[in-house]
């Protein structure tokens, strides 16, 4: 069934909004072609609404290097973790790409970029991983580690660039760090070039691949010298969201940087990257009626929300933290706390949700989707609710939509969905990249057709997998640890962050 009426309007003033963006950027547009979106275009038009289709050809297997350039440290080189130890993609809206970056802490070395081809349905590898050291620092400094990247890979269409906070580096399981043979320093935000991805170069500069005759792409940028403010000192476990303002790319990061259950909000501004422009970070609200440790977040732009995931437990028994993004206050983050949000199904009953599950805003009927992948294909919806004063309700109720095709996403992520489920504001549409599967060797590419109508009950049908991943040692630990003592760590909030 095709998407007509209000959601194709919605697509064309997506796409219209994105070459106003690309305009700003001279870099950006002038670097490639607007994106060819019409095979994506015709797989959703021959999907249902509330149904899945399956948009990759090949493997992303195929797309590895397998000579003297890939990483030959055994235990630590199945590209296959990237996408199944707490990793994100980032959607390239000028190409129309995926663009895939990650690995990390006890699971993939190697800091190689990956670029799915929308207008092809291939994968295809952006550039060659970097030569670690004997304390596994990239050689060179001119790229960053590999990194779980948690809900933490963006794509910033201003600048016309890729960006990383990273999260839990390879091996140290920290922020990034780079090592100039006498200090060690701290580095990032890194951010990547797609405009000079090659598959034959490694992504820092020459000599510094596993093969040291690899020539150097010099595709990453280092922002830590030219970033301002009240920066957080760690990633792990944060949650983002990007939206264009006043011309600028901003990205909203929820971060804790002291494991305490409780992250702040943070607003991160990127200046003109390729014209010397200053970035900067605000901390603008603080978490108090929700705990988390986990999770992904989103901008629902309707109603100027900044929306995460939380963990139930104890005395809090939120499923959702929420900001008002107009009540932003850098000057004083305590006066911005978290609204708490619970969920409930049509019955009334509570809604089991843990951290495996994302959330993603659809900006054509202002609802949230939710997806975990226990249940292949099945999706929940929910809209945020107000009162007749425009008072924000506690309480949400969620509904459950079992897919309308029989082929759908296998899910089953071993470690969460995390930054693996995107909304396509130029396709009307979700982007989902399934759990990898090391007997297929594919990490496959979905994409999800939302209903138009948003009271739309649809039918009860629907159907019906990975690399082992190396369990993070602290951050359940710690949670547990904390909450014990989160009547503590609430009063004693100059502590955090």
């Amino acid at each position: 069934m095709n998407n007509a009426g209000p959601r194709a309007t919605r697509k064309h003033l997506s796409l219209l909004v994105s070459m106003a963006a690309l305009a700003m950027s001279g870099a950006a547009s002038s670097a490639h072609a607007a994106a060819d979106l019409s095979r994506l275009e015709s797989l959703l038009s021959a999907t249902p609404e509330g149904g899945w289709v399956k948009a990759s050809i090949g493997t992303f297997s195929e797309s590895w290097a397998t000579d003297s350039t890939a990483v030959p440290l055994s235990s630590y080189r199945n590209p296959g973790s990237i996408v199944s130890a707490w990793s994100s993609f980032a959607w390239d809206s000028t190409r129309g790409d995926l663009l895939l970056w990650g690995g990390g802490h006890a699971n993939y070395a190697g800091n190689e970029m990956y670029v799915w081809d929308g207008e092809t349905g291939n994968w295809n590898r952006g550039s060659l991983a970097s030569r670690l050291d004997a304390n596994n620092f990239v050689v060179d400094s001119a790229a960053p580690q590999s990194s779980h990247t948690y809900d933490n890979n963006l794509y910033l269409p201003v600048n016309g660039l890729f960006l990383t906070l990273g999260g839990a580096a390879f091996q140290s399981g920290a922020e990034f760090k780079t090592f100039d043979g006498t200090t060690v320093s701290a580095s990032g935000p890194w951010l990547w070039d797609p405009s000079k991805a090659d598959p034959n170069k490694v992504g820092g500069t020459t000599g510094s691949g596993w093969d040291p005759s690899s020539v150097g792409g010099e595709m990453w940028i280092n922002r830590i010298a030219q970033t301002t403010g009240n920066a957080p000192g760690s990633f792990v476990n944060a949650a983002t969201a990007y939206r264009t303002e006043n011309g600028k790319d901003v990205v909203y990061v929820s971060t804790d940087k002291n494991a305490s259950g409780f992250p702040s909000l943070y607003r991160y501004t990127l200046g003109d990257v390729k014209n010397g422009g200053l970035d900067t970070w605000e901390k603008i609200g603080e978490m108090f009626n929700s705990a988390t440790y986990a999770g992904t977040g989103t901008i629902d732009t309707k109603n100027n929300l900044f929306i995460r995931t939380t963990m139930i437990t104890g005395q809090y028994t939120s499923n959702l933290a929420v900001w008002d993004l107009s009540k932003s206050n850098p000057a004083n983050p305590s006066a911005n706390l978290d609204i708490g949000i619970r969920l409930v199904d049509e019955l009334g009953n509570p809604f089991l949700m843990t951290p495996e599950f994302a959330v993603e805003y659809d900006s054509a009927t202002g609802q949230l989707l939710l997806w975990d992948g226990s249940q292949q294909g099945t999706v929940w919806t929910v809209t945020p609710t107000y009162d007749a004063n425009g008072k924000l309700l506690p309480t949400w109720v969620v509904k459950k939509l079992i897919s309308t095709s029989f082929t759908q996403p296998g899910g089953d992520f071993s470690t969460g969905v995390f930054g693996k489920l995107h909304y396509i504001d130029e396709l009307d549409a979700f982007m989902a990249l399934n759990e990898f599967s090391p007997i297929t060797g594919d990490a496959e590419v979905w994409l999800y057709k939302p209903f138009s109508n948003t009271t739309t009950t649809p039918p009860n049908t629907g159907g019906g997998t990975g690399v082992g991943t190396v369990d993070e040692p602290n951050a359940a630990a710690l949670l547990l640890a904390s909450l014990g003592i989160l009547g503590l760590a609430r009063r004693r909030r100059e502590a955090r962050n």
